[in-house]
């Protein structure tokens, strides 16, 4: 199986031709973008999930287990199911000479299994890989397609998608559908949404354009017991900020609310589009003729107010601004069992940890503001370290800077550990910037800015692994005499904080505090 990142359709084409076209099975909702069309995906599965509707979810790439990245009924698949279905797509490709990569492999394997499901499923949300246009993913005809969205667009892959915002733009909008329609949320750049404009003028869509959600005064403004901020009450439009062209919203029947309240579970500022985003293209599903004629009959009167409120509040998206809890001190790499790593740790002997994916300059920024805001918090819940890995090749200064920028407080020691990841399944292309590598490029950064920003000494270390950073921040620690552990950060790559999850599962811990 070819290794690496090749982009294309003819591939993956005959691979379900060969299949018997299960990607037809079922009708999708597709999402592309750089930023938050992960969160996107788990608002709108988790609106139809709360709509009584079959709902199958593939994101990439898979957090902890390769197969968590698709979910069938609101579940991730069954390893054994699995397991079965990538051996029957693996075995039809090496068969028939297909070359299918590996993540063109998952991609079949993902769109088989929700042919196969049972009970059916009535619709998938189904994440872009990388790009749109040439992406595995972008294989399901328009008469199968209900909606296509473009989140955020931002400078990212350049070497595969373009040099400016305007190219990768207008590779991401590669998933409009002729005469199909696309949700687009909000962009940072004008000309991202003129080139996303230009692709579905060009093929006959109509773009829906998404707004933001608006925050409510909330009389249950009581921090939680970590000292974290609410989750904030808003409100969330039903309705698009503006259509192109502006003829299609006669199609758009008029909504019984212009919008809808509810609690918004992810933190992060950007969750006020993102959310925003998801509820808008649930609307539309329920609203426009062509949605509602390729959903099954019964699907557009399920999707009510109430389930999106419901759908949006419950919703939940791991390792990314997430929370948890690790023992600490760590209990003996030796520890037989979860069971007795977890019941060897005291209780009140946790160290809190905040999880985040952020990878490229445009996520680190988000990152970074949601770290400022921590500054507002009891101080026991502001992160004193950062660890932090990338891979290869990107260079961290553009990550690494606003992070720092947000963390170092005056007066006090910011440490900074570079360590690597577990090489990800299925994903041979993808290795770790070597620790010292990282921790070099890092010192550049701290020595360019310390003197005009940081306001505080920042010391970078270097570790092989999440554990052992871990480790040496409590050999620090317990030389400093502190009572207790400093909460940290973890950032820089998802394929790292799938580590910490790892070490969670192995050692015990509290997860979505």
């Amino acid at each position: 199986m070819p290794a690496g990142i090749n982009l294309g359709l003819a591939r993956i084409t005959r691979l379900l031709t060969l299949l018997h076209s299960p990607h037809l099975a079922t009708p999708v909702v597709h999402i592309a973008g750089t930023n938050g069309k992960g969160s996107v995906s788990a608002y709108l599965s988790s609106i139809l999930s709360h709509s009584r509707l079959a709902v199958g979810r593939f994101n990439s790439p898979h957090l902890v287990d390769e197969w968590d990245c698709i979910q069938l009924h609101g579940r991730a698949v069954d390893p054994s199911l699995f397991r079965e279905v990538k051996r029957e797509v693996e075995h039809v490709s090496q068969r028939e000479g297909v070359e299918a990569t590996s993540f063109e492999v998952l991609t079949a394997t993902a769109y088989a299994l929700f042919a196969r499901a049972k009970p059916p499923l009535d619709v998938a949300v189904v994440e872009v890989g990388m790009g749109g246009a040439e992406d595995a993913t972008n294989v399901v005809p328009a008469d199968r397609t209900l909606l296509s969205v473009v989140t955020s667009v931002e400078l990212d892959h350049q070497k595969f998608l373009g040099d400016t915002v305007a190219e990768i733009a207008q590779v991401k909008a590669g998933i409009a559908r002729e005469g199909g329609d696309v949700v687009l949320s909000v962009q940072a750049h004008p000309e991202a949404t003129e080139a996303v404009k230009a692709v579905a003028a060009a093929r006959g869509a109509t773009i829906w354009q998404a707004g933001k959600a608006s925050p409510l005064p909330d009389t249950d403004d009581a921090p939680n017991a970590l000292g974290l901020p609410p989750s904030p009450l808003v409100s969330l439009p039903l309705a698009p900020t503006a259509v192109h062209p502006p003829t299609a919203s006669a199609s758009l029947p008029k909504s019984g609310s212009p919008s809808i309240t509810s609690h918004l579970p992810l933190p992060g500022s950007y969750q006020l589009s993102n959310a925003a985003t998801a509820v808008l293209a649930a609307h539309l599903v329920r609203s426009l003729p062509r949605p509602r004629a390729i959903l099954p009959p019964h699907a557009p009167a399920q999707l009510s107010d109430a389930a999106i409120r419901a759908g949006v509040g419950a919703t939940r998206w791991p390792g990314r601004l997430s929370w948890l809890s690790l023992p600490s001190p760590l209990p003996p790499s030796s520890s037989p069992s979860p069971s007795t790593a977890a019941s060897s740790a005291s209780p009140a002997k946790e160290r809190l940890v905040l999880l985040d994916g952020a990878h490229n300059p445009s996520s680190a920024a988000l990152l970074a503001s949601y770290l400022s805001s921590l500054t507002r918090t009891p101080q026991p819940l502001r992160p004193r370290a950062l660890l932090f890995a990338l891979s290869a090749p990107r260079e961290p200064a553009e990550v690494v800077r606003p992070l720092l920028r947000a963390l170092a407080q005056p007066e006090e020691r910011l440490r900074v550990v570079c360590v690597g990841f577990s090489p990800p399944e299925g994903m041979e292309w993808v290795r770790a910037t070597e620790p010292e590598e990282l921790a070099r490029g890092v010192r550049e950064v701290v020595d360019a800015d310390a003197a005009q920003r940081l306001g505080s000494e920042v010391e970078v270390l270097q570790a092989a692994n999440i554990e052992a950073g871990l480790r040496r921040l409590e050999e620090l620690e317990g030389a400093e005499g502190k009572e207790g552990s400093d909460p940290v950060v973890v950032a820089g790559s998802l394929y790292l904080v799938a580590d910490v999850l790892r070490l969670q599962r192995r050692l015990g811990g509290a997860a979505d505090l």
